[in-house]
């Protein structure tokens, strides 16, 4: 008879590691969303240059930065995926945006993209902060691109879809975040 543990780890069909990952995960999606509740977080901001002999900065990335306790930064790549379904991610999504649009308000000249997952749509806090910031100032729609993964605007396309007509007519431009990851090697 197989056991479940707290973690919901079916103690006889896994391997030996997969308590002590379980628990490893468990403790970094905790950390995690402590810094969120606490809004320890930041951009780090990537310049996108262009492809020509130029290579002048087309815009920026506004990648967010989430740190533990001690002040170092988790990898994205270590929680990313393990709070998409969670609120946790939602709430991500809006510190990323917050912090994205604040910064557009401080630096007039400047073209920003900020990540997010299609869930956050729906999610009321979200789409506040996004429709308050165009409605004061009508320039940042113009600056702002939008980076929504993959995966996420795969799970519901048309709502995407006329997410991203809506706010195109307001000046925001869109992109694929992490288009083809999921099926290359």
């Amino acid at each position: 008879m197989a056991v479940l543990n707290r973690l919901d780890i079916n103690a006889e069909e896994e391997s030996p590691l997969a308590y002590p990952e379980a628990v490893r995960a468990k403790s970094l999606i905790e950390i995690v969303e402590d810094s969120v509740r606490q809004g320890r977080a930041m951009l780090a901001f990537q310049p996108v240059v262009s492809s020509d002999p130029s290579h002048q900065v087309v815009f920026y990335e506004g990648l967010i930065r989430i740190p533990d306790q001690t002040g170092r930064i988790i990898p994205a790549g270590h929680f990313i995926e393990k709070v998409e379904e969670r609120e946790s991610g939602r709430l991500i999504d809006c510190l990323a945006l917050d912090m994205g649009l604040r910064t557009l308000s401080r630096v007039p000249g400047l073209k920003l993209s900020v990540n997010m997952s299609a869930r956050s749509i729906g999610y009321s806090k979200w789409m506040e902060l996004l429709i308050r910031a165009l409605r004061s100032d009508a320039t940042l729609g113009e600056r702002l691109i939008l980076e929504i993964t993959e995966n996420s605007a795969m799970l519901v396309p048309e709502l995407v879809s006329k997410f991203m007509a809506d706010m195109q007519k307001k000046g925001i431009s869109f992109a694929i975040d992490d288009f083809g990851s999921g099926v290359t090697s």
